[in-house]
């Protein structure tokens, strides 16, 4: 919970300091372009360049809070789009030496927002909460992207309150007298750690969580033995479980002995 929690207050401060630095930029460029000497005054560049190191602040900070979140969250798409959207500001800074760094940076801070917000909506989905999805749909648009951002500080704070009164649960573990049902836990972010009983030596074959079409990432140990065995299998959920409730796993071996494990599932 503590890290949910920090990684939480990255994500808000980080869409401050974003929503601070583009309110900053186009206060500067009204006043550029309104005033014309000042495009050309060192302070016109000095508001241009502490704008962009809050930018990166604030990048730095979405990074540390998405890198964070990752245990619960697959959140790679997020870190690879603030990469992207760094890389787009960088071309757009040496643009007046080279014109078509001025589209190519335009065209990276775009998709750099598109990945940002698929990652604050899914947040959002995550943590249930509509203003988070809200403001990672106003990200990807790209045109409202700072109003988006200031939503996402708004939004962080709530999820912060509710993480922080959510009443921290002992993991439920299943206790059984059948030898022949394995038992463990089922993580949000696909990890399934469990144990299960066989009858002799025999390789994994294929593993399934049972109703559902689930693709399976990694299997491990690849074989099992005699009695009892420690599993680890990582699934690519897609669809919407529900914690707290038991989810069975059908393993089966190449000697065609099918292995089942019930794992309960928690966020």
């Amino acid at each position: 919970m503590e890290s949910e929690i920090q990684a939480l207050k990255n994500i808000k401060i980080g869409s401050l300091y974003y929503f601070i630095a583009i309110v900053l930029a186009l206060v500067t460029e009204s006043l550029a372009i309104t005033i014309k000497s000042l495009s050309t005054s060192v302070a016109f560049l000095v508001l241009e360049l502490i704008a962009y190191v809050i930018l990166i602040l604030g990048f730095s900070k979405l990074r540390i809070g998405f890198f964070t979140i990752s245990k619960e969250i697959n959140t790679n798409i997020g870190i690879t789009g603030i990469n992207i959207f760094i890389f787009g500001v960088i071309a757009l800074l040496f643009s007046d030496i080279f014109s078509i760094l001025l589209y190519l940076g335009a065209f990276l801070i775009v998709l750099g927002n598109v990945m940002i917000g698929l990652n604050i909506y899914k947040i959002g989905q995550n943590f249930e909460g509509n203003m988070e999805k809200v403001a990672g749909i106003l990200i990807i648009i790209t045109v409202t992207s700072f109003i988006g951002y200031i939503i996402s500080y708004f939004a962080s704070d709530e999820l912060i309150k509710k993480v922080s009164q959510t009443p921290e649960e002992k993991p439920l573990q299943i206790i059984t007298t059948d030898k022949n049902v394995g038992y463990g836990i089922l993580k949000s972010n696909g990890d399934a750690n469990f144990t299960v009983y066989s009858k002799g030596v025999s390789e994994i074959v294929s593993a399934q969580i049972i109703g559902y079409n689930f693709q399976v990432l990694q299997i491990s140990p690849k074989t099992v033995g005699p009695g009892e065995n420690k599993i680890y299998i990582k699934f690519n959920l897609s669809g919407l479980l529900s914690p707290g409730n038991i989810y069975n796993v059908e393993i089966l071996l190449a000697n065609n002995e099918k292995l089942l494990a019930s794992l309960v599932y928690e966020i």
